[in-house]
């Protein structure tokens, strides 16, 4: 039996995770995308509850990964990253797992960044909110967080996104991954 794989795939909110992640997934029986924005939409008045709930659902996203990597399966975390001590734990659960781990970062310039995310609208989960110009000092305050996260893991297989392509940043992520 090969190693299953924990990919985390890192990226600002609109990058693109959850659409390589679901490429991911239509070709690899039995992969799971594991995306935390789903699981906090499916809790009452999480918006209420902000804090809670992002450490909630790393909670349950580490403990989906200590139920799942043992099956010998692949999983795919499509996760905005912005604190470092969480793609830390999420590593060593890879390794405690037996599980071959990979850090994939979906990068944009900042201003590029923004955009996507002010032309998407919302962030990840579905029933948030939607954004507006007066968002913005949240937006790049959260933005910063992510870039200090990719400081401190210079070891992170970096693709610079460009023209909106998810079939070549795939292409990418599968030439960096074991088979």
């Amino acid at each position: 039996m090969t190693r299953p794989k924990l990919i985390v795939v890192n990226g600002f909110a609109a990058s693109g995770k959850t659409t390589i992640a679901k490429k991911y997934i239509a070709e690899h029986s039995l992969a799971l995308a594991l995306e935390a924005d789903a699981l906090v939409d499916n809790i009452g008045d999480w918006s209420s509850h902000r804090d809670e709930i992002r450490e909630l659902a790393f909670e349950l996203t580490k403990a989906i990964l200590r139920a799942y990597l043992p099956s010998g399966h692949d999983v795919i975390l499509p996760y905005l990253v912005t604190d470092v001590e969480e793609v830390q734990a999420f590593e060593s659960i890879a390794n405690d797992c037996g599980a071959d781990y990979y850090e994939i970062v979906l990068h944009n310039k900042r201003e590029d960044a923004v955009a996507r995310l002010l032309k998407r609208g919302k962030w990840g989960e579905s029933t948030s909110p939607r954004l507006t110009d007066k968002d913005l000092p949240d937006i790049k305050k959260e933005l910063a967080k992510m870039e200090a996260v990719l400081e401190k893991r210079p070891g992170m297989i970096k693709f610079q996104l460009k023209n909106n392509d998810p079939d070549t940043t795939y292409s990418q992520l599968l030439q960096h991954i074991k088979p």
